[in-house]
């Protein structure tokens, strides 16, 4: 049976993983011309960052 993670353990993944997201999109986005796949991989990249990014508000503001 797993232990229940810490909010600071739960919090500090989705940080890194919104971290590691939006390295891929740095570099994405360095490129001067991007194909189809390219641009919409962006724009999975930006939702799934957001999804991470609502997801450490969430945690910081639970009780």
């Amino acid at each position: 049976m797993e232990e229940k993670k810490s909010k600071e353990e739960r919090y500090n993944e989705a940080r890194i993983l919104h971290k590691s997201l939006d390295e891929k999109l740095q570099m994405l986005q360095a490129k001067s011309y991007l194909t189809e796949d390219e641009e919409l991989e962006v724009r999975l990249l930006k939702k799934k960052k957001l999804y991470f990014k609502d997801m450490m508000e969430r945690i910081r503001n639970e009780e």
